[in-house]
C-alpha cells in the first residue's frame, strides 16, 4: 500500500501545467512511454540515471515527467494509469515538463491490464481509495485512454498491411503479433511477435563491478562517444550459456557458473561473446526494453559472431600500430622482415572486416526513421522485472535489401 503524502498543489489536468510554472502540483494521467535516461553535470564530472515518464490525459496527449528516484519509477510499464502527487512544474528547452523531487511520491492507480476489460473499469474506480474529485479525473483518464488504444489498434492494422518489404518465417505465424501496449499487459510465460522500431541501445554494467548499476545509452548521435565500443560489447564468454567467463567482482573472486547449463557434459565452450544488453523498441502504442543476450545478439547484427568481431579489430588495431610507430625497426623491436611478414599475413587473409561491417550494422539499426519496423520474437517473463529481463529477444526478422 502506497505510503501517505501531503498535497503540496492542486490537482490539474495536463493542459492547465503552463499555469504552474514553479509550483507543485498533483498528476494523474496514462503511461505512454517510460524512457531511461542519462544526465552529465558538466561542474562534477558526475553522472546521474534518471526516468523520462511521457504521459497524457483527455486535455494533452503528451507531457513529460521526471523521476529521479528507482522507487519511483521501477515498476511502471505503458498503459498504467498514475497518480503523481507533489510534482514540480518546469520550464526546460522552451517546453515545460514536471520533475519529482524528495516530496513527491507516485501511485499506480490502475494497471495497464485493466484495460482489457473496459466493462469493469466502474467497478475499479468506485473501488479506488480517494476522493471525488480524483475518481472523477480517473474516470475521464480511462476514457480517453481506451479511445486512444482503439485508435492505436486500428493504425497497427494498418502497419501490417503497409509491411510488404519483410521476409516471413513461417512456423512463426501461429504465435501471433501484437503492439508494444498489448505486449506489455500480459500475463502469463510466453512468446510473442512484436513490429517495432529500434530506438536505442543501452549497456548495463556488471552487477559486480565497480560502477553497479550504471546504464550507458547509446544511439544514433551518441555513437562516436564510445571510443572502445568493442570493448563495450564483447567479453570473455562461454559460447554455449552465454555467461562471461573468467569475470571478477570488486573483491576479486570469481563469479562466472562453473558448470554450463546447455551442455549436456557441463563443460563451457570458451570465446568472445556479446555481453547482456538491452535494446528500446516503440511503435505508435508505446516503447519496452528487450533484454538480449548472446545467440540473440549474433541475430540482431546479422549473424556477426563476437569470435569474429574481435579478431578482426584486433587485427586491425595491430596493422595501425605498425604504420605508425615507424620508430619500432629502429629501436630493434621488428625487423624489415618481420613486418613484411606481418603485412603479407594480413593482406593475404582474405576473410572480411567484420569489425566495420558490425559497426556500420550498429549504424544502420539506430537509424529512426529509416528503417521499417522489424518483426521481433519475444520471451516474456512476468515473474521477472523490466529491468531483470521480462521481455527478451529471442530473434527478429530482417527487412529484404
Amino acid at each position: 500500500m502506497a505510503a501517505v503524502v501531503s498535497w503540496y498543489g492542486p490537482l490539474i489536468d495536463l493542459s492547465a501545467a503552463a499555469s504552474h510554472v514553479g509550483g507543485f502540483v498533483q498528476l494523474l494521467a496514462a503511461v505512454r512511454r517510460v524512457l531511461p535516461h542519462q544526465e552529465r553535470n558538466a561542474a562534477t564530472g558526475r553522472t546521474y540515471q534518471k526516468t523520462i515518464v511521457e504521459v497524457g490525459d483527455d486535455t494533452r496527449s503528451s507531457f513529460c515527467v521526471s523521476l529521479w528516484s528507482s522507487k519511483q519509477s521501477s515498476d511502471i510499464i505503458a498503459g498504467d494509469v498514475l497518480l503523481m502527487q507533489n510534482i514540480k512544474v518546469v520550464e526546460f528547452r522552451n517546453g515545460l515538463e514536471g520533475r519529482a523531487s524528495q516530496i513527491s511520491a507516485v501511485q499506480v492507480l490502475l494497471n495497464s491490464k485493466d484495460l482489457l476489460n473496459p466493462e469493469g473499469i466502474g467497478e475499479l474506480i468506485a473501488s479506488s481509495k480517494v476522493g471525488d474529485a480524483t475518481k472523477s479525473k480517473l474516470r475521464r483518464v480511462m476514457e480517453w485512454t481506451v479511445r486512444a488504444k482503439c485508435a492505436l489498434g486500428e493504425s497497427h492494422q494498418q502497419l501490417q498491411v503497409a509491411s510488404k518489404n519483410w521476409k516471413e518465417a513461417k512456423e512463426k505465424e501461429s504465435t501471433g503479433s501484437l503492439c508494444i501496449s498489448e505486449l506489455l499487459s500480459q500475463r502469463k510465460l510466453c512468446n510473442m511477435n512484436v513490429y517495432a522500431c529500434i530506438a536505442k541501445m543501452v549497456l548495463v554494467s556488471s552487477p559486480d563491478s565497480h560502477s553497479k548499476g550504471h546504464l550507458s545509452v547509446i544511439d544514433i548521435n551518441s555513437l562516436k562517444e564510445h571510443n572502445d565500443i568493442v570493448g563495450d560489447f564483447i567479453i570473455a564468454g562461454c559460447k554455449l550459456c552465454g555467461s562471461p567467463l573468467f569475470h571478477k567482482n570488486v573483491h576479486g573472486e570469481n563469479t562466472f557458473s562453473i558448470d554450463c547449463p546447455n551442455n549436456p557434459k557441463y563443460l563451457h565452450v570458451p570465446g568472445q561473446i556479446y555481453k547482456p544488453f538491452m535494446i528500446y523498441v516503440y511503435d505508435q502504442s508505446g516503447q519496452v526494453p528487450l533484454l538480449v543476450r548472446n545467440k540473440a545478439a549474433e541475430i540482431l547484427f546479422a549473424n556477426i559472431i563476437a569470435d569474429d568481431v574481435s579478431e578482426c579489430y584486433k587485427r586491425q588495431f595491430l596493422l595501425e600500430t605498425y604504420v605508425k610507430s615507424g620508430n619500432m625497426r629502429t629501436c630493434g623491436t621488428i625487423d624489415d622482415a618481420g613486418s613484411k611478414e606481418i603485412t603479407k599475413r594480413i593482406k593475404t587473409e582474405q576473410k572480411p572486416n567484420f569489425h566495420q561491417i558490425w559497426l556500420i550494422m550498429i549504424r544502420c539499426l539506430l537509424n529512426q526513421g529509416s528503417n521499417s519496423p522489424f518483426c521481433f520474437q519475444i520471451l516474456i517473463n512476468p515473474e521477472k522485472n523490466v529491468e531483470d529481463g521480462r521481455f527478451e529477444l529471442v530473434s527478429l526478422t530482417m527487412p529484404i535489401p
